[in-house]
């Protein structure tokens, strides 16, 4: 019986030892994303810029370009920002794959499916697509980079409907910036207020929002409105989950062939 149960516990090490080092291979598995709409300001050919370091030296470029012997404008920046971010993503979800993070998508399949959607920015960055969140993940991230102060804002309910855009902070007050719906700002004269502002003008912004978002929709979010802390990235317990999974997806091969050595020693 310990023969036959010592050969078992080798078969599995064995077999487990082999999947987990094959789940580290790149293929191409991906899931299946949203195209970008006719409406999205998306452009295909910045899909390059895969790290911080790229996508923030092409703003600095552009932002250059159009200011070159001016003191730093803050504005001019952030909305510079603004316009690559609508340009770099268009919206869906990016999920880790399996060889990215494997344990994040099983756990996502089997348990809460939020385990493997991304909040990295330099995960983000390898990826066209983005939720609301995502995209203001980068965002923001970016802003951070500059010294640039914002905060979050969370729209509507946990169970649905929301949506997620944020704050930043310049000449004195807050002012609203939404990357992923790409509202039409020129369609009122106080564009980029508070929200604050535009909680006591809810006609106002609905107008900046009506080609992108239905009335009854827009006026269930404004329900609820939560803004976070100044300068605090977003989903940092969930960045925390994402890195120890993603060091357990090489930890764990490592220990299955031990364990297949061990076994095959010990009862061999």
């Amino acid at each position: 019986m310990f023969n036959w149960l010592s050969k078992y516990s080798r078969i599995i090490y064995l077999i487990l030892f082999i999947f987990s080092v094959v789940l580290l291979i790149p293929f191409n598995n991906k899931a299946i994303v949203n195209s970008p709409t006719a409406q999205e300001q998306y452009n295909s050919e910045l899909s390059y810029l895969k790290t911080t370091d790229q996508i923030v030296s092409y703003i600095d470029s552009l932002y250059s370009n159009k200011n070159a012997n001016l003191d730093f404008d803050t504005i001019a920046y952030i909305n510079t920002v603004s316009e690559v971010i609508k340009e770099r993503f268009h919206y869906g979800l990016s999920r880790y794959s399996l060889n990215e993070n494997w344990i994040a998508v099983l756990l996502g399949k089997i348990g809460w499916s939020h385990f493997s959607a991304i909040v990295d920015t330099k995960h983000l960055l390898k990826h066209n697509e983005g939720l609301c969140s995502q995209q203001t993940i980068v965002f923001m991230s970016i802003l951070k980079e500059k010294g640039i102060k914002f905060r979050t804002v969370g729209l509507g309910y946990e169970q649905g409907p929301g949506h997620y855009l944020c704050e930043v902070y310049y000449n004195g007050g807050w002012h609203l910036f939404d990357v992923t719906k790409e509202p039409n700002w020129e369609r009122i004269a106080k564009s980029h207020e508070s929200m604050d502002y535009y909680l006591q003008n809810k006609d106002t912004l609905f107008k900046v929002y009506e080609s992108v978002m239905p009335e009854q929709l827009f006026y269930k979010v404004l329900e609820k409105v939560e803004y976070g802390e100044v300068s605090e990235m977003p989903a940092q317990k969930m960045k925390l989950f994402h890195n120890v999974t993603k060091g357990l997806t090489y930890v764990l091969p490592i220990l299955f062939f031990i364990l297949f050595v061990y076994a095959s020693k010990k009862y061999s």
